[in-house]
């Protein structure tokens, strides 16, 4: 990561935030509770969701509680089980990058995020808030780049590898990004591919740190290159000995 980043890491991670997977979920079961009621969705919307507008006038604390979006709005069991799903793959990464890490990755991620809404705004005049599900998507995404031949169980049943499913949610991304998604409608197509260009900076410069580390390029698809040339040669191999 370079010098710089140790020194910053030596000098202020006594200021990271412990457990930070457990806190977050924490605050998406507040925030679903609030946002599943009308009066507390609309409290929500009108006084914690980041938008642009009034963070520029001055609420500034909605930079912060704009984290309470739950990953779900569906029933009751839809976001248990969604809460429960982030609190797994979000404490491996954790404990994985280290508590220091993980905070500049979750928090980057959101900021990232809030950062794309105001040039959104400032581009459009749209006043559109900034919705925190593509920092989920972020958190995946560290956790596939990690653990990518790691297995789950999808729908708790099927036995399926990380790396298929982060495959499946970036081409859902791409459609998105190409042509828009239920978020488009209500604030424009630009809206939903900014939030999603927004949401790939912190996976690429996660992905693209990692790699080097470990011995790869820095270069998504150089890597996927060489990785499907060495599947290539092993297959080969392999058939001159049966």
């Amino acid at each position: 990561m370079g010098n710089w980043f140790y020194r910053f890491k030596f000098k202020y991670q006594r200021y990271a935030i412990n457990n930070l997977a457990a806190y977050a979920s924490i605050c998406f079961a507040l925030g679903y509770m609030m946002i599943s009621t009308s009066f507390g969705g609309a409290f929500y919307f009108n006084r914690l969701a980041f938008t642009p507008a009034e963070v520029l006038h001055g609420q500034v604390w909605r930079i912060f509680t704009a984290i309470l979006f739950p990953p779900s709005l569906g029933s009751l069991f839809s976001a248990v089980i969604g809460i429960l799903i982030y609190y797994s793959f979000a404490s491996s990464v954790e404990s994985m990058m280290g508590e220091f890490e993980y905070n500049i990755y979750f928090f980057g991620s959101i900021f990232i995020g809030e950062i794309g809404t105001l040039i959104y705004y400032l581009i459009t005049g749209v006043n559109a808030p900034f919705l925190p599900l593509y920092t989920h998507f972020a958190v995946f995404m560290a956790l596939a780049i990690m653990y990518a031949d790691a297995t789950v169980l999808l729908f708790f049943i099927l036995p399926v590898k990380i790396k298929y499913i982060a495959l499946v949610e970036v081409l859902m991304y791409v459609w998105s990004f190409i042509f828009g998604n239920s978020f488009s409608y209500a604030y424009g197509l630009l809206y939903t591919r900014i939030s999603i260009v927004a949401a790939f900076i912190p996976v690429i410069i996660f992905y693209c740190l990692t790699s080097s580390r470990n011995g790869g390029t820095g270069n998504i698809f150089k890597d996927i290159k060489r990785s499907m040339d060495q599947r290539k040669r092993r297959r080969e191999w392999q058939n001159q000995w049966k």
